[in-house]
């Protein structure tokens, strides 16, 4: 054979080689994230990769410090199991940008919230660029202080949640109706206080993020987000990737039209589903039937509503209403396996959940409607969807979601790379 013939097949060989140790890899890893604490023979029996392959890479995990021992099990006889879990010493600031305040924490690899802050400011339409700015240093500022509070710990970015649709190209904000940071370079302005890598995205989305990887769902493969606060978002998962649609604005369906003749929109159009089902509309409502009351915010308004207030509640079950009746068009529409809903409403689940599940099985063309559940860990979801950005960018590369890892989609004993 030649010797340039021998090379290139040389080289294929090391890089397949080096290629299928890779994805085993990542395999073992993702499995660990599923289902820690978890045995080096489980971790074989649930991947079916050679026990050999099992343990040499997992040494190797430990070696680098992305796994560590755990405690150790007891069986009725042989050697007992060691546990792996991902190594909690790994963590990522995240910040989750609203209208009006800025949420932070430092949260770990397992999701844990070390620690949490939360600075108030005023973003008006007439803001300048500079009181931007220095609102933008104040928020640094504490984000580096937490960092500085863990520095013992593995630092590996920050992820940041924002009340709009992000460019992935350019990391500006291109569509932020309900908040101005539009006007001026955030993604930019953030570098200038920090050299470790920086992911911003949609607040649905990020929600979306921590559902996969910190939630229940993991498995999954078509999920709807829907984030209500100020306005209304949504975080699409179809067929296992994340819907970006051109120019990154897929998922604005809170600027959807309702009705033609209903109140103006922060976008400019009229009668969009979010002014009939976000937490203004909800203030509205209570403001038509109470004209005399002097409350201001949507937490007061579920204050009023948890202490029996009947026209608190009627103002809610208003705008649940309203958000049922554009769920039911999207159910139509994406067919979706669950729904998942973040917002403050959600602390009336019990009440709001049979009001949305009744709207669906109504309007509903086939026998099975989604599964529609609260988002499980509620406010800070937004916060834990930041860190998973970063966290599973780091792990795994930059595709949108790693597809889980179900046991018909192992690779067999006898397919198993080689460690």
């Amino acid at each position: 054979m030649h010797a340039t013939d021998q090379a290139s097949r040389s080289r294929r060989s090391v890089a397949t080689s080096q290629t299928a140790r890779a994805l085993n890899r990542d395999i073992l890893l993702r499995t660990i994230h599923r289902s820690q604490p978890v045995s080096r023979a489980d971790l074989a029996r649930l991947t079916g990769l050679q026990p050999s392959t099992v343990s040499a890479i997992t040494e190797q995990l430990i070696d680098e410090g992305w796994v560590t021992p755990g405690a150790m099990g007891r069986l009725p006889r042989g050697r007992r199991p060691t546990f792996m879990m991902l190594n909690d010493q790994h963590v990522t600031l995240a910040i989750d940008m609203r209208p009006g305040k800025a949420n932070l924490a430092l949260v770990d690899i397992n999701g844990k919230i070390l620690a949490r802050k939360t600075i108030d400011y005023e973003l008006s339409a007439g803001l300048s660029v500079e009181e931007a700015k220095i609102v933008i240093a104040q928020i640094a500022q504490t984000a580096r202080s937490l960092k500085a509070a863990f520095a013992d710990r593995v630092f590996h970015g920050l992820g940041v949640s924002v009340s709009g649709r992000v460019n992935r190209k350019t990391h500006r904000l291109i569509f932020s109706p309900n908040v101005q940071w539009s006007r001026i370079d955030l993604y930019g302005e953030l570098q200038k206080f920090f050299e470790d890598p920086i992911e911003m995205e949609n607040a649905a989305t990020a929600c979306l993020f921590s559902e996969r990887w910190f939630g229940d769902f993991r498995d999954a493969s078509n999920i709807l987000v829907v984030s209500i606060s100020e306005g209304i978002g949504a975080g699409l998962l179809i067929d296992g990737r994340v819907a970006r649609g051109h120019d990154d604005m897929a998922g604005e369906f809170g600027h959807m039209t309702l009705d033609e003749s209903g109140p103006k929109c922060g976008c400019g159009n009229s009668g969009c589903w979010e002014v009939f089902a976000s937490n203004r509309a909800g203030l509205r409502y209570y403001h038509e039937l109470a004209p005399e009351s002097t409350i201001t915010t949507f937490q007061e308004l579920l204050d009023r509503a948890k202490a029996g207030d009947l026209r608190a509640l009627r103002s809610i079950d208003k705008m649940i209403s309203y958000l049922a009746r554009g769920l039911s068009m999207l159910v139509a529409g994406l067919s979706p396996e669950v729904i998942i809903v973040v917002g403050d409403c959600t602390a009336l689940w019990p009440r709001i959940r049979p009001l949305i599940e009744s709207q669906l099985i109504a309007k509903s063309f086939t026998p099975h409607t989604p599964s529609v559940v609260a988002a499980m860990d509620g406010d800070v979801a937004r916060l834990r969807g930041a860190a998973a950005m970063v966290l599973r960018k780091v792990l795994f590369g930059k595709a949108d979601f790693v597809p889980h890892v179900a046991r018909e989609h192992m690779p067999r004993k006898t397919e198993a790379a080689p460690a």
